[in-house]
């Protein structure tokens, strides 16, 4: 067994971190203390650190309020709700990636507003951040529209998606992408 300090470094294109199931607040604390241990370990720089764990935390918390699967276990004191996220490092890059069922009904609203995102520059993403910080929420939105804006001010490439139907008619499955380049 290897100490810490003994650890060599993940080969390019490792998968550092894979989940698919019921997401909670206490699984998600957990998965979010092995990447900063794992950022530690891999002696990233602070700035990287801190945009990879708030990516990292944008997007469970969308798996955690969004996701529309079946599956989804619904407790008193909170749900559970069912998706996946890995984390992938490649020599020059951290890869995020999340899946889950939405409404096909919310699908071309994502659309939208991910697409008007890929196409922003990192100024007016910066200045629609802190619009939205200061405007109300939609009663419809718990948060995404910020969620979403700082995901794509924090990576290094416009974020990637997909929307895919499902044979279950009115759901989809939404894919996100995305990618933090070493500094």
């Amino acid at each position: 067994m290897h100490s810490a300090s003994g650890c060599r470094p993940l080969p390019a294109d490792d998968v550092a971190l894979h989940y698919t199931g019921f997401f909670s607040p206490q699984n998600i604390t957990a998965m979010g203390e092995v990447i900063k241990a794992l950022l530690e370990n891999q002696q990233a720089p602070l700035r990287l650190r801190r945009r990879l764990f708030s990516s990292f935390v944008e997007m469970v918390q969308n798996i955690l309020r969004y996701s529309q699967d079946c599956r989804v276990v619904l407790h008193p004191e909170q749900d559970f709700r069912f998706g996946t996220v890995t984390l992938r490092v490649s020599s020059d890059s951290w890869v995020l990636e999340s899946s889950n069922q939405v409404e096909e009904a919310a699908c071309e609203q994502l659309r939208d507003w991910l697409e008007s995102l890929r196409s922003m520059s990192q100024e007016e993403i910066r200045q629609a951040y802190r619009a939205g910080l200061r405007a109300e929420s939609p009663a419809t939105s718990k948060g995404a529209s910020i969620g979403l804006l700082t995901l794509a001010r924090d990576v290094s490439e416009p974020l990637e998606y997909e929307l895919r139907p499902l044979a279950t008619r009115g759901y989809a499955t939404f894919w996100l992408k995305a990618t933090l380049h070493q500094e």
